[in-house]
């Protein structure tokens, strides 16, 4: 590994995956638009949010806490195109309030980790990364001048 690495982490870093707060949030936002089954629920994440995703692990944890505190119930449905029936998953009208500041927090969590703009890949957290670079250019621009100057001595009227 070398700087250039470090660079490029910077600039796509890499996928990353939710804790068992974000993926409660993402599932609250889904469950609120529509009762939905576990997996639709980790496709819809990386089809909405690229730079995100959800094991399935912290899926199932997320699912076991959101019953334990009551806010869903399943059932299942019978798919026509698929053999044995889907557990669907139901939020509890009880939660809807609740769930939607959940969700408000999610929503702002998001603005806070923004794609980056230059690539299309990764988080950038928290700052205009358009902006930052901008400044650091022209840092940087300044600096080598600054360095020119001292190796260049103005020449001699």
């Amino acid at each position: 590994m070398g700087l250039p690495d470090i660079q490029r982490f910077f600039a796509e870093p890499p996928i990353q995956y939710l804790g068992l707060e974000l993926s409660v949030c993402w599932i609250l936002e889904c469950l609120l638009k529509k009762d939905d089954y576990p997996t639709a629920l980790t496709n819809q994440l990386a089809e909405s949010h690229p730079h995100l995703r959800i094991s399935e692990t912290m899926l199932q944890q997320a699912i076991e806490f959101l019953d334990r505190q009551g806010a869903i119930t399943s059932y299942a449905k019978r798919c026509p195109s698929r053999g044995r029936p889907r557990r669907m998953l139901h939020l509890s009208e009880a939660v809807h309030q609740e769930a939607r500041s959940l969700v408000a927090s999610w929503q702002c969590w998001l603005k806070e980790h923004t794609l980056n703009p230059l690539s299309g890949a990764g988080l950038v957290t928290g700052r205009n990364l358009t902006t930052s670079l901008a400044t650091e250019d022209q840092r940087l621009a300044d600096e080598l001048q600054a360095e020119r100057s001292q190796l260049d001595p103005a020449p001699s009227a």
